[in-house]
Order: C-alpha cells, then structure tokens, then sequence
C-alpha cells in the first residue's frame, strides 16, 4: 500500500508541473454522501484539455453496520471539449483501497488496487459550479481475508486473492472551481 501511495504523489506531482491554467476545483460525489461514506477530491487543470485529480473518501460504521472502508482515487482526464471542467471527457483512474466488514455471520478483510478507464460529462451550472456524471471500469487486483463469526480462532480466516472485472467508480459529483 505504500508504493502504491508513493505512485499516488509522483503522479500528481508530475501533474501539477505541467500546471499552465488557473483553474481548481473541490468536489464531492453525491453518491457516497447518500451512502453515508464521507469523500473530499480536488481536481487541478494541467493543459487546454487535461487534469490530473485526487479524491478520497472513508466511512467507520456507515448505517451502524460494522464497516470500516479508506481509498484513494487518482485519475488523469482528457477533456473533448478543448475546456476542462466542461462536457465530455475520458479519463484513466486508479484505486486504492482497505477495508474491514463484517457483514451478517461474515467477516471480510483485505486490501484492493486497481486500474480503469473513466467516461463522464460535466454540466456547466455556474462560473463557480458544475455537476458532473461519470463511470469507470477496470481491473482489480484484492488480498482478501475470509471467516465467519463464528469461527472460535483468529486463524481460521482463509486467505483468498486474485483479479476482478468491476465497476470501480460510479458518481456524480458537485464540483466548486476556484479560479
């Protein structure tokens, strides 16, 4: 997990020194808000038609299940429109994630990395305002640990790990640009 952090920073870092405009934005996907998973993400513009973008987000006992989730979101977005910030835009997104739940009689444990393709379209609401809608799928790589709570040892969790096709990011965000 931490190469992968490192691999976070080198990327915005290389992101941010091709900074030529002016424009930031602070966003919140309005999806996890409603899943009661607090998220922040800033988005700098990097060129006339690319970003570089970092979200976060992380819940301890969302619904007063027993959750616990943190990840990290980088992503690079390519901008149709010859204007950031505005109509359609590909991007490619990264995802880094640790989690703990104990769903029902179930326990899952583990940590998750992946790579996809991001398509979307922001609306332009205001000079300070957008809403955005996006979809991403890629691959991703988890170590999972398995058991029940019912096992009588600490141990007994099995142990599980392998690639998966999913749908890793799915939103739609409210953007405030500051200019």
């Amino acid at each position: 997990m931490k190469r992968f952090l490192l691999l976070i920073f080198l990327f915005m870092a290389l992101g941010a020194s091709q900074l030529r405009a002016q424009l930031i934005a602070v966003k919140t996907d309005a999806l996890w808000d409603c899943a009661m998973v607090p998220n922040l993400g800033i988005e700098l513009v990097t060129g006339e038609r690319t970003s570089v973008g970092l979200s976060a987000f992380g819940s301890k006992n969302p619904w007063g299940k027993d959750i616990s989730l943190v990840a990290v979101m980088p992503e690079f977005r390519y901008w149709f429109s010859g204007r950031p910030m505005n109509k359609h835009f590909v991007g490619l997104a990264a995802l880094g994630t640790n989690y703990d739940i104990v769903w029902g009689k179930k326990i899952l444990n583990g940590d998750a990395v992946g790579l996809g393709l991001t398509f979307g379209y922001s609306f332009f609401l205001s000079s300070h305002w957008s809403l955005e809608c996006y979809g991403s799928f890629g691959a991703v790589y988890y170590k999972l640990d398995r058991g029940y709570t019912t096992d009588l040892y600490s141990n007994a969790m099995m142990q599980t790990h392998g690639y998966a096709l999913v749908p890793f990011k799915l939103g739609v965000s409210f953007s405030y640009i500051i200019k």
